[in-house]
């Protein structure tokens, strides 16, 4: 069932639009819909967790951005709930090239003022620190307002 659940979630997500990704400028989840390798590394990251029923609905979606990390070239993008997006957000980082994504979902209680983070395919590797910098950074907009301060080679 979660693996149903992680494919849908990403054909819904990724589905429909231009394929400005085989051009190595995606600009949101959308645009790698038609990279089978980018939907198979999706799928290798939500393995083991159960995604929210709103990434199977419609989403808000930000402009993504390019990054170096490890010296590679990546594409971090986000996503949030429809109607929600100060309390449920969703950020990627996809490396084409070693075909492998990285992700973080994010679920703030506003009454609390807390934030619960789940990290999807995280490792002991660059991802464990600076995968988790761009990540958090991207759910913020800090990425967005200083790319240039993401830059890991």
């Amino acid at each position: 069932m979660r693996k149903i659940v992680a494919s849908v979630a990403l054909l819904t997500i990724l589905a429909g639009t231009p394929p400005a990704f085989a051009q190595n400028h995606p600009a949101t989840f959308r645009e790698i819909a038609s990279d089978p390798a980018a939907t198979a590394a999706f799928k290798a990251m939500a393995k083991g967790h159960t995604l929210p029923d709103w990434i199977n609905g419609k989403t808000v979606e930000s402009p993504g951005n390019e990054v170096t990390f490890g010296g590679d070239k990546v594409y971090v993008m986000s996503a949030c709930k429809q109607h929600d997006c100060g309390s449920e957000r969703i950020a990627v980082m996809y490396d084409p090239g070693k075909k492998i994504m990285y992700g973080l979902l994010l679920s703030a209680d506003q009454k609390t003022v807390t934030e619960k983070l789940t990290w999807l395919n995280i490792g002991p590797g660059n991802e464990a620190i600076d995968g988790r910098t761009i990540l958090y950074a991207a759910l913020t907009g800090s990425l967005e307002n200083h790319p240039g301060a993401f830059d890991y080679k």
